[in-house]
């Protein structure tokens, strides 16, 4: 028997634009995601377990009668996988939940052990802050390192894609530039790499280009900016609604600040169009209206007190405040770090 334990954190949306269906049915989008736990933000991550066993015997040996009355029932696939949750409640059976389907998916290719998952729950879940893909994702790590899969980031990458869109960020769980329908994932940090290594092709020259915009844009925020979030349970925005009625943008050349002349088919204005990867290297202060989500609008109509939090967050200090993912939950920016208790 051997076993692990985890942290699963989460992630803000700084800055989320949806664009039209592309011809697979998907919107496009873009946003950064941004990396929160408890050493830059208030909240308290999910404590993740993952035990393995040595066979079925010792894996039914550490169950109660009720858990295993039959030990030649334990079969392949979730029959083998036993899911407890305690903490937040946690939406439908607990077989359903993505760390099992983490645990099936590896269980196909590599045979795993028999196992016992425990999640203590307090990221709060469908609030933007993808918790349970965080979930997920540390799920095909505990294992991966308990069974000695030896797998690579790219295969962790690959699995967790296979699991929900946003879950590859997971893995690396670095600011990073997400585009396509969520698929695709370029941390920042190789964002300025490919940035300077244009430069220095146009340029024909090799010397460095110096820290970029960008890196001293992650600098100041990750040292001299603290996230406060704040949930608001009884606000449960459907991802699927959401997406029904925001206002798509229409796809723009990158960088042009000027709105088209033609109007979304949702019968609204396009929206200006500069890069998230630009607007971030403003100062912080100047964020506000300019790095938006676009679920807000429509979000802040069907729950009005959402604004009033938003709001509420503006007047205590934040320099910075939006909405994450679809929602509900809402996170500012405070220029100083606030003392744990």
């Amino acid at each position: 028997m051997k076993s692990i334990t985890l942290y699963p954190g989460a992630k803000i949306n700084i800055g989320l634009y949806v664009f039209e269906k592309r011809a697979d049915g998907f919107h496009e989008l873009e946003s950064i995601f941004y990396p929160v736990g408890p050493e830059n933000s208030n909240l308290e991550p999910d404590v993740l377990t993952v035990t393995v066993f040595s066979d079925k015997e010792e894996f039914c040996s550490c169950l109660s009668d009720d858990c295993c009355k039959e030990k030649d029932s334990l079969g392949s696939g979730s029959q083998k996988v036993l899911m407890v949750e305690t903490g937040l409640e946690y939406p439908g059976n607990p077989e359903d939940n993505i760390c099992v389907k983490a645990y099936n998916l590896l269980d196909a290719d590599y045979q795993l052990p028999p196992a016992v998952i425990v999640l203590e729950k307090h990221l709060p879940v469908g609030a933007g802050l993808g918790g349970g893909s965080s979930d997920g994702v540390c799920t095909l790590k505990a294992l991966n390192e308990l069974c000695n899969l030896n797998l690579t980031l790219e295969q962790l990458t690959s699995y967790a894609g296979k699991l929900g869109s946003d879950c590859p960020f997971f893995v690396r769980n670095k600011p990073s530039l997400v585009t396509g329908r969520g698929e695709n994932l370029t941390p920042l940090t190789d964002f300025i790499l490919a940035v300077k290594e244009e430069k220095q092709k146009e340029s024909s020259r090799r010397e460095s280009c110096g820290e970029s915009p960008i890196s001293k844009a992650l600098k100041n925020l990750s040292e001299n900016y603290s996230v406060q979030i704040v949930f608001s349970p009884d606000c449960f925005v459907s991802t699927k609604k959401a997406y029904s009625i925001v206002p798509k943008r229409k796809k723009m050349q990158a960088q042009s600040s000027a709105p088209a002349d033609s109007s979304d088919f949702s019968g609204k204005p396009d929206k200006p169009y500069i890069a998230l990867t630009e607007l971030i290297t403003e100062p912080v202060e100047r964020w506000q209206g300019r790095i938006v989500n676009d679920f807000e609008e429509p979000v802040f109509k069907e729950f009005p007190q959402l604004e009033k939090v938003k709001a509420s967050m503006k007047e205590t200090g934040a320099v910075y405040v939006s909405m994450t993912g679809s929602g509900s939950a809402i996170f500012g920016l405070f220029p100083s770090r606030p003392s744990r208790p």
